[in-house]
């Protein structure tokens, strides 16, 4: 097989079927030719884990266990029991463009989501230009390339990321004002960086590009109580007023996938990837701890409602000069909602994603202070199961759990450590306002932020591949995030060593559509394992 170009251009959580609506109703015409014209097919993401795992699984090709990065750009401490920022400064498991530039590929990566390090490719790398949130951790996108100078030339051509390096969230969302100045800011984005993206292709014939757009990612969270007349929090007047934001931020990324789609055309085989989709927020997470901590008799730690509303909309027009003084403080009043004394307790939640939280068992040898003892650790998750299964929304008067899954049985590998123990999938067909057990009673959001965002993850995404070589058609099985990797290597003549991926058949033209799965490696467990 003649190896080719690949340009790659995912869409950060946008949505599948709101793609599919939209094209139909003609307001995404550039969507509606790739349905007619591509090679595309659904893809399944790591059950439980798809929010901040979809991307690292995607470019390292690996499971969740076999690489530890289930959180984005977040990992939990099992020394000083918090949450801490994931920033190295060189990944310890190669991503796609790493393996491709160990084989002489030359390659561009511009904002590939939660990955750090710029010193890893043969070409150029673009970290934080236009995040959904920093890459590494932390509060604000700090622009870093390699070259170096690169991120002077690509300011000084297409200036300053619009949303200044702020997370969506510390956007008001409360006027029609509010909401044409997020929709400005985040459609300019969008062409400032096709404009960038184009920029970049033009600089010479490379063998790999690839490229995200957030932009759905922001919207969807922020702009679903203005897009969906059933979500519990649908504000129709502002809705009437200040039209639909998150189907113009559609429609602003379907004009770039015209331009980059057509600029690309007989140069490189494309995949537009849409990482995973967009739906109401109906969760519990963060309310789980409180049952948890009752699970366990603690006492339970509320904060002020009324006073965490507004010390969150003075944070959010907070200059950024001004926040960084008192960011111990608001991260020690917050906490994330969730409990105290951690260290001293069987069990607590850590942070997995709003669709599914995460539970975390204080085991002796692995955390710092660890209280149950490693022969009753699968008797204690068995039973936590049990107790959740029973969890009831008091709202609906239905069960409040979807399911729960013991994570060292999917997710089992060197990095498991790093994750969760279980994690609790919520019912999400109604508003999760409180959660109540039989043997342990109620417990509600008090002091919990429940409103900044009103969109979350759904759990399936969504690739289109255009070539001359591939024949439009829709795939009968879904593939797995995991088996881009191996895929885009096997295109580009490049084998990846270690992986849990599967190559594409459909799209390697007939090639043995070896598993690669089957040469899965171990991988060394060095630093990752924060334990």
């Amino acid at each position: 097989m003649q190896n080719r170009s690949v340009f790659f251009v995912g869409l950060d959580a946008a949505d599948k079927d709101l793609i599919e609506q939209w094209a139909a109703e003609g307001v995404l015409p550039h969507f509606a030719k790739l349905l007619g014209s591509s090679l595309f097919g659904d893809i399944e993401v790591p059950r439980g884990l798809e929010a901040g795992c979809v991307w690292p699984t995607t470019y390292f090709g690996l499971r969740p266990g076999n690489m530890g990065q289930y959180d984005g750009a977040r990992l939990f401490d099992s020394k000083t029991y918090e949450h801490i920022s994931y920033q190295p400064e060189t990944d310890l498991t190669p991503p796609i463009w790493a393996t491709l530039s160990q084989a002489g590929k030359r390659c561009a990566v511009v904002d590939a989501p939660y990955n750090y390090p710029v010193n890893n490719i043969n070409g150029v790398k673009v970290v934080d230009r236009a995040g959904h949130v920093p890459a590494g951790g932390g509060n604000f996108l700090h622009l870093r390339t390699n070259p170096p100078e690169l991120a002077d030339e690509i300011v000084e051509l297409f200036g300053p990321d619009p949303a200044e390096g702020k997370s969506s969230d510390y956007f008001a969302m409360d006027t029609v004002e509010d909401v044409k100045h997020f929709v400005d800011i985040y459609s300019t984005r969008i062409e400032k960086k096709t404009d960038m993206i184009l920029h970049l292709w033009g600089k010479e014939p490379w063998d790999f590009f690839m490229s995200v757009f957030t932009e759905a990612h922001c919207a969807g969270h922020r702009c679903w109580f203005l897009h969906d007349p059933n979500y519990h929090s649908y504000n129709a007047e502002l809705a009437e007023a200040a039209g639909n934001p998150l189907k113009e931020i559609y429609i602003a990324l379907d004009k770039a996938i015209g331009r980059l789609t057509e600029a690309v055309k007989g140069d490189a085989d494309a995949i537009v990837y849409l990482s995973h989709g967009m739906g109401p927020r109906h969760s519990g997470t963060r309310i789980l701890d409180r049952m948890l901590a009752r699970m366990d008799h603690q006492d339970i730690v509320t904060g002020s409602g009324w006073i965490m509303d507004m010390g969150r909309k003075v944070w959010r027009v907070m200059p950024e000069a001004l926040r960084k003084p008192f960011l111990g403080v608001r991260n020690n009043v917050t906490n994330d909602g969730f409990q105290p004394n951690r260290h001293t307790r069987r069990f607590f939640e850590v942070y997995a994603n709003d669709r599914t939280a995460g539970v975390r068992i204080n085991l002796k040898g692995r955390e710092a202070n660890g209280v149950v003892e490693p022969e009753d650790y699968d008797e204690l998750c068995e039973t936590l199961q049990k107790e959740l299964y029973t969890l009831i929304n008091p709202d609906s008067g239905k069960p409040a759990v979807r399911e729960v899954i013991k994570v060292n049985t999917s997710f089992d590998g060197p990095f498991g450590n790093n994750l969760p123990d279980l994690l609790v999938t919520w019912n999400r067909s109604h508003v999760i306002n409180a959660i109540e057990s039989p043997m342990h009673g109620r417990v509600n959001s008090e002091g919990l932020d429940m409103k900044t965002r009103t969109g979350d993850h759904r759990i399936r995404g969504r690739f289109f591949a255009l070539s001359d070589a591939w024949q439009p058609c829709k795939l009968n099985e879904n593939v797995r995030t995991e088996d881009f990797a191996p895929t885009i290597g096997k295109l580009l003549g490049v084998e990846v060593p270690v992986t849990d991926g599967r190559i594409i058949a459909a799209l390697t033209q007939g090639s043995a559509p070896e598993a690669m799965g089957n040469n899965l490696r171990p991988v060394e467990n060095k630093t990752r394992n924060i334990a």
